[in-house]
């Protein structure tokens, strides 16, 4: 069968240059999962991609940074603006992510995205081709995104640089730096991937196998219940970023990752994991599990 196109801005972008949300972490969770699917799994993935799933990661980010020649964003289509508003998830009081946004800006909130995605490639045998390549695509890197710690609005969120709290004052952490340089907090953990260990030099496979070490018994836990679990369980435990001294205008170096990478990592790992079972389920009737 024919091999379904991928966009051919994306081709022509190839991702020289990282410098997105959760940046090449995004990357990584995609070679991971890859890993961790099923021979069938990873057939039909073949089938459908002309690139690895690493590399359509990146994919909503580079999407939206591109230049649309002045298009009115308030008319483009659902699928080219929630390449801008669906990162972040919306965390109400009680720690459970909202479906709906809980910002000013009503597209703020990936959940419903996410999972409608999710249900759209459970009929793949049902629609076109380039239906599934966008779907798994927003699959992709919303899944990391939701696995992000600095991807959540919370609704009780700690005074930013303003003074202000709540959902609407996330991007007041934007004041910082990092090895001397202007960075974010948010930047901190959109970065860290490649921070936490240099070693590998943004090496895929090397990283992968020094991760990739989660027992079976501890893969088969993260993955038990509803997606919607998952983003609960983890916005919940990603509060703890906020407890951890954050102020405005404060310096951060290399220590930072090495007291947090564990926590960081811990994200990556179960997130590719998931990833994989959620891809698993979709495409393998015969799969048993991770």
């Amino acid at each position: 069968m024919k091999r379904k196109l991928i966009i051919s801005l994306f081709v022509a972008l190839c991702f020289t240059q990282v410098s997105y949300g959760w940046a090449w972490s995004h990357k990584l969770i995609g070679y991971m999962a890859a890993r961790n699917c099923t021979e069938t799994t990873k057939a039909m993935l073949d089938r459908y991609l002309d690139v690895p799933l690493s590399e359509i990661s990146l994919w909503m980010d580079v999407y939206r940074d591109y230049d649309w020649g002045g298009m009115d964003w308030s008319e483009a289509p659902d699928y080219v603006r929630g390449t801008t508003y669906w990162h972040m998830f919306s965390v109400d009081r009680n720690g459970k992510v909202m479906m709906e946004s809980g910002r000013k800006d009503p597209n703020g909130n990936g959940l419903p995205y996410l999972e409608a995605a999710i249900e759209t490639l459970k009929k793949h045998k049902e629609i076109s081709d380039s239906a599934v390549v966008i779907n798994l695509k927003y699959l992709t890197h919303l899944m990391g995104d939701a696995h992000c710690p600095a991807h959540y609005y919370y609704e009780n969120m700690p005074a930013d640089s303003k003074g202000e709290t709540g959902l609407d004052s996330r991007w007041g952490f934007e004041n910082g730096s990092y090895n001397g340089k202007a960075d974010s907090y948010h930047g901190l953990f959109d970065r860290a991937g490649e921070r936490i260990h240099p070693e590998f030099n943004m090496k895929l496979k090397p990283y992968t196998e020094h991760i990739d070490t989660m027992s079976v018994a501890s893969r088969r836990r993260i993955v038990e219940g509803s997606v919607k679990d998952w983003i609960d369980e983890s916005a919940s435990r990603c509060w703890e970023i906020y407890e951890w001294g954050w102020k405005p205008g404060k310096s951060y170096d290399d220590s930072f990752y090495q007291e947090h990478g564990d926590f960081i990592i811990y994200q990556i790992q179960i997130c590719a994991y998931r990833l994989a079972h959620i891809l698993n389920v979709i495409f393998d009737p015969e799969y048993k599990g991770l």
